[in-house]
């Protein structure tokens, strides 16, 4: 514990070191997210601004949390009113671009040194950058993955899936055992579409959905890959691997079964690793989702998904800068030291020894990615996106088939 501490206080005082501010007392908002006290994010973001207190302590940080979807409400209607926060969180992507297109977001590159750019995980800042200008700094690796509780498994005598053949003899063994196999939380919308994007990856692959995602040239819905993936999605539905009331359940609510050990499979990002309790983390196995065959087996979701961005309006623009960087950089390794992500800036965590199981896994499971796609919800904007979000929560209700998502999808090339 005391090498730990000695290190954070070693990278304190050389952050102090950085180029000087003058040191007249500012004040900075800032505003991140959490939707609960149990969030993994919690810990690693109020560490860092605490760190950041004691670098420049002249510096007064007014910080404001927020659920993820109410902010995103709030951020855009904060940003037609030129009120956004001085630094605040934000998805990368599209919705980045939203915002970067509407004169609300300060380009960095004035402030970037190439020491600070140095320390960014390389390819990292693809989606956070317009035109060569960056607007944004990460703060975590996301991806999604396939989280087994291995004592149910066992238990049960079912095999963790390798293949989605596999994945789909899980799901009957569980039924059979009466045990609801995955959970997913419909009525936030956007867990949903974890499911959705991962299982049409497999499908369709990286290229057919990016362009899809980012409707450039021969994007489409009605891609045979894109139509499989979504049926095969449906398939999951229609065998019962979700709870019966799915899509009325929020994500808080469909993860406590999980919590408690009753259900033995969840997708979801790599943030829910630092969600569970030490007790789960033993019980608790991290895998890519299962292998289709298609050539496309180690294309992932995720990627540098979200960040830090100043706006475009403060009054101080070089000491926010500084606290977005300093954000940024202090929860990517923090957060890793938690469980809440994988490191988007490189540091040496060879002094942490009790690092979590589960998030280790995740890296290693993840370290053979071919590539990373942000999810679908990220990566389209404005209208398409909520469409996205409101087609998959009818797929999963039942009201609408993996046919019908695909023609409405499409109407967003129209």
């Amino acid at each position: 514990m005391k090498r730990i501490v000695a290190l954070v206080l070693s990278l304190v005082m050389m952050l102090c070191l950085s180029p000087a501010i003058a040191q007249e007392k500012v004040t900075l908002h800032v505003t991140a997210i959490w939707s609960a006290d149990s969030e993994a994010n919690k810990i690693p973001y109020l560490q860092t601004i605490a760190e950041f207190q004691m670098a420049y302590p002249w510096i007064e940080v007014i910080s404001n949390q927020e659920d993820v979807d109410r902010w995103k409400e709030l951020g855009v209607s904060l940003a037609e009113e030129d009120r956004l926060p001085d630094v605040f969180y934000w998805n990368a992507g599209g919705l980045l671009e939203t915002l970067v297109d509407s004169g609300d977001v300060m380009p960095m590159n004035a402030y970037l040194t190439d020491d600070v750019l140095a320390r960014i995980e390389g390819g990292t800042l693809i989606d956070m950058t317009f035109d060569g200008m960056i607007y944004q700094l990460p703060y975590t690796k996301a991806c999604s993955v396939l989280y087994c509780n291995t004592e149910l498994f066992e238990k049960h005598g079912v095999k963790i899936p390798e293949t989605w053949e596999e994945l789909l003899a899980a799901v009957e063994a569980f039924k059979a055992a009466g045990v609801i196999p995955m959970t997913v939380g419909g009525k936030d919308q956007w867990p949903t579409n974890m499911y959705a994007d991962i299982i049409t990856l497999r499908f369709a692959g990286d290229a057919a959905c990016r362009a899809a995602y980012y409707k450039t040239s021969g994007g489409t819905f009605m891609n045979p890959g894109i139509q499989e993936g979504m049926a095969a999605f449906q398939q999951l539905i229609d065998m019962g691997a979700f709870p019966p009331n799915a899509n009325e359940l929020t994500r808080a609510e469909s993860e406590q079964a999980y919590f408690d050990g009753q259900i033995p499979m969840y997708v979801h990002g790599q943030w829910f690793a630092g969600s569970l309790s030490p007790e789960m983390q033993q019980k608790v196995k991290a895998v890519v989702f299962p292998a289709v065959g298609r050539g496309y087996d180690h294309q992932l979701m995720g990627g540098a998904a979200e960040g830090f961005s100043v706006s475009a309006h403060t009054e101080h623009p070089e000491e926010a800068f500084l606290l977005a960087q300093f954000l940024a950089e202090g929860m990517s390794r923090n957060g890793y030291i938690h469980g809440a992500g994988l490191p988007a800036w490189r540091a040496d965590f060879s002094a942490y020894t009790d690092l979590n199981p589960v998030m280790m896994q995740i890296v290693e499971a993840t370290s053979s990615a071919e590539s990373f796609l942000l999810w679908g919800n990220t990566a389209l904007v404005g209208e398409d996106s909520v469409l996205l979000l409101e087609t998959v929560y009818d797929l999963l209700s039942g009201y609408l088939d993996a046919a019908s998502w695909c023609e409405k999808m499409e109407t967003i090339f129209q």
